[in-house]
């Protein structure tokens, strides 16, 4: 099998201009570099480490909209028209990445895969109710629902009380699409430079290790964002997770797992959930972890949880029991409070926008479209409306100051809580600041 040669991209080293710099090479960023295409402006990206290199290139390669939060959560926190219009957006991420995969003919290993929602106990049968109840008070028709019996005939999995399916959602392999992108740019005329990371923001200038970059808009759409850059990092969490890849499974697994002929890619309702799809070479992607491991210091080169994982996922599936999983790596994943988006343009800087704590791959690719629409004045006044929903000043039970106090993990864990399980936000939606857009 032939492997793809990507194209070398040189760090930055000299002093250059532009009109629009993209700070960051994962989804976020490769998603508003796709808008600038054939635009003719002049544009360049910048990425500490290579395209998709970091968190969206160590991810499972989901597209679902609901990896992260379920519908039923914005129901109840923002009512069923503004959870309508917030869940509108990962959803419209998935349909212009998936769009712009097909339209370019990038090679990413593109499944079109059902998302299978798994309860567990009598708690999971409640959240798939209240799941299906939501889908269709906003609208949805395309959800069905199974119960442990009828489950069975779609998976062959065994101790899950419940189940909602849905269609159109994807996988494939997301460093691969962000290397496919990058080289379509760079043959469109755009300027990107690997190893070049970020070191100082002033103005209209970023300055990297080797060299600096002026431009009349800046998108900074990183992850791990230093407080130095930006009083924004504030507002950041980190959780890790873990991942692991199998073997490839044989006709038979295949036929047992996935009793139906369709494949799905799944993940169950536990607080800290495990997830698993299939790749196009008929690998297991497994990932999940822990209370304890979301916030596990120094997991690299640690199997304790991955092991911990695949144990629980093979009670539910004994006949993968001698099914190797032949490595694993850890990610730590930016994310906010309520696991809702930060896109932001700061009132006083209006040539600056940051993308922030995206946890899910299709709020990735929205909010990096959406910002790059707002430059070329193609997103409507109705689109506006997003800057008010991913707002950084939207409403948390702690501040977060009281961090400094608690601790980030603690504060993180109890603003999370609260937002996924109480959290009714009486105004519905947040009122925008004076010259926000």
């Amino acid at each position: 099998m032939l492997v793809k040669q990507f194209k070398y991209c040189p760090p930055l080293k000299k002093d250059i201009k532009c009109d629009v710099l993209i700070v960051g090479g994962g989804l976020s960023g490769i998603s508003a570099a796709a808008e600038f295409l054939n635009k003719g402006l002049s544009v360049v990206m910048i990425e500490k480490n290579i395209a998709g290199g970091s968190s969206t290139g160590r991810s499972a390669g989901l597209l679902t909209p609901d990896s992260e939060l379920d519908l039923h959560q914005l129901v109840r926190k923002y009512g069923v028209d503004a959870a309508r219009d917030i869940w509108d957006a990962p959803c419209r991420g998935i349909d212009r990445i998936v769009e712009a995969i097909k339209k370019y003919d990038i090679q990413c290993g593109l499944m079109e895969q059902d998302s299978l929602f798994l309860g567990l106990g009598k708690s999971g049968i409640e959240a798939v109710a209240s799941e299906m109840e939501c889908r269709r008070s906003v609208g949805f028709t395309d959800q069905q629902v199974y119960d442990e019996q009828e489950l069975k005939t779609i998976l062959g999995a065994e101790n899950y009380s419940a189940g909602i399916r849905y269609s159109g959602t994807y996988g494939f392999n997301p460093l691969l699409a962000m290397q496919g992108f990058k080289d379509l740019f760079i043959d469109s005329g755009m300027q990107i430079f690997e190893s070049t990371e970020m070191i100082r923001l002033e103005d209209h200038t970023v300055y990297t290790h080797g060299g600096s970059v002026t431009a009349e808009q800046i998108i900074i759409a990183v992850d791990k964002l230093e407080p130095a850059i930006s009083p924004f990092a504030r507002e950041i969490f980190h959780t890790q997770t873990f991942l692991s890849v199998s073997e490839p499974l044989t006709d038979k697994e295949l036929n047992l797992l996935f009793t139906s002929g369709k494949q799905m890619q799944c993940w169950d309702s536990q607080p800290v959930y495990s997830y698993f799809r299939l790749t196009g070479d008929n690998r297991l992607l497994l990932g999940g972890g822990s209370a304890v491991t979301t916030f596990l210091k120094d997991a690299y080169n640690n199997t304790t949880a991955i092991k911990k994982v695949i144990k629980q996922f093979k009670t539910h599936f004994p006949f993968l029991k001698d099914l190797s999983f032949i490595q694993f790596w850890p990610g730590l994943i930016d994310t906010t409070r309520d696991l809702l988006p930060i896109i932001v343009r700061p009132p006083e800087q209006r040539h600056l926008q940051f993308i922030l704590g995206i946890a899910g791959l299709p709020w990735a690719s929205f909010s990096g479209s959406f910002a790059a629409r707002n430059i070329l004045n193609a997103a409507d006044e109705d689109s506006k409306k997003y800057y008010r929903y991913f707002s950084n000043r939207r409403h948390f039970f702690l501040p977060g100051s009281l961090g400094r106090v608690i601790g980030k993990p603690m504060l993180f864990s109890i603003n999370n809580s609260w937002a996924k399980f109480y959290q009714v936000d009486k105004k519905q939606k947040q009122d925008h600041a004076e010259n926000e857009f």
